[in-house]
């Protein structure tokens, strides 16, 4: 091993080992945690067309305060609750590399009309 190979190793090393004890990698309390990263991203896609649903209804809304309540919805599921998702994947993403693991996981899911 060469130099240059030796020093890159230290390096891996001693950044894992930084990593490792610094409980900023691990996800906080106020993040969703769920089985596995596709839920995450599941429910992601779930929370953007509940937004596009509602900007939708939007457009039908008959009084000021019903287009208000609406605004209000739309706030909470992109100033709240996405960011969380959001955060909750770049962590589950950190975590794998700190600690060498993988995000495949098994599917316990089963939708209708879909076989394996």
């Amino acid at each position: 091993m060469n130099l240059g190979e030796k020093i890159e190793e230290i390096i891996k090393e001693k950044t894992k080992e930084l990593l490792q004890n610094d409980k900023s990698s691990y996800l906080p309390d106020d993040v969703i945690v769920t089985d596995n990263l596709g839920e995450v991203i599941e429910k992601l896609v779930i929370l953007h067309c509940r937004v596009w649903y509602l900007e939708d209804k939007i457009s039908d809304a008959k009084t000021d305060v019903e287009i208000s309540n609406l605004k209000k919805k739309i706030d909470i599921c992109f100033k709240t609750k996405r960011p969380k998702y959001v955060e909750a994947i770049n962590r589950m993403v950190e975590k794998s590399i700190i600690e060498g693991t993988s995000l495949v996981e098994d599917s316990v899911k089963l939708y209708k009309g879909f076989d394996e």
